[in-house]
């Protein structure tokens, strides 16, 4: 049993639940997100999650980088857990970019309805594919692209994009050259506020040496 804070839809805290439990029920918690990106590269790195992770059926979708739920009493800092637990890298908070809190509610399953308030940051780092332990083994693998590429891959402006893949095999990872495709973006993720598009966006205004109000 992992419990986490329950709010209600005005982000007012109003008590603990199981974070199974909470799901079934749809009721409202805090979760911790994260896009690596390579100021340098201009890189992007998601993620593909082993296969049997969710009660729901899932294919095998390009995610954002890190994400996850916050522990009950956990503060908002404490979310850099995850990038430990996922990537095996140890960063700090203060290494992040909060842009905000995505407020979203959807349902996947019968038994599985996401209402959310998602801590969305960049991670910035300059790190290659080949250097990321990935650790967790919730995590089948990473991605890296072009942020211009995922640009044009979220507007649906192309349907395949070059990118360089770190695949869990066995005890350890492979490492291959290949296309993403649009079909393999979450979908959900791509209707109504289109959060790849603003995530990639954020990204490329970041790069840019922006640093204020990056969350469109």
């Amino acid at each position: 049993m992992t419990l986490i804070d329950i709010f209600n839809d005005r982000y007012e805290h109003i008590g603990t639940e199981d974070k199974k439990q909470a799901h079934r029920q749809g009721m409202w918690h805090r979760t911790f997100s994260a896009l690596a990106i390579n100021p340098t590269t201009r890189g992007v790195v998601l993620q593909k999650k082993a296969p049997g992770r969710y009660t729901f059926d899932r294919p095998d979708y390009a995610d954002f980088t890190v994400g996850g739920h916050y522990h009950a009493g956990e503060k908002i800092e404490g979310g850099i857990r995850e990038v430990h637990e996922e990537l095996g890298l140890q960063v700090a908070y203060s290494d992040l970019h909060p842009l905000g809190i995505r407020q979203t509610a959807v349902t996947l399953a019968e038994n599985y309805i996401e209402r959310e308030f998602q801590h969305w940051h960049l991670l910035p780092f300059d790190v290659d594919l080949d250097a990321i332990p990935l650790a967790d083994a919730e995590v089948s693998g990473l991605v890296e692209i072009n942020l211009d590429d995922a640009i044009a891959l979220a507007e649906a402006t192309t349907t395949a994009i070059p990118a360089a893949f770190a695949t869990r095999e066995g005890t350890g990872l492979a490492y291959s050259e290949g296309s993403l495709t649009h079909d393999e973006l979450v979908p959900n993720y791509l209707r109504i506020d289109q959060i790849y598009l603003r995530l990639f966006v954020a990204a490329r205004r970041y790069c840019a040496g922006e640093r204020h109000h990056l969350y469109w």
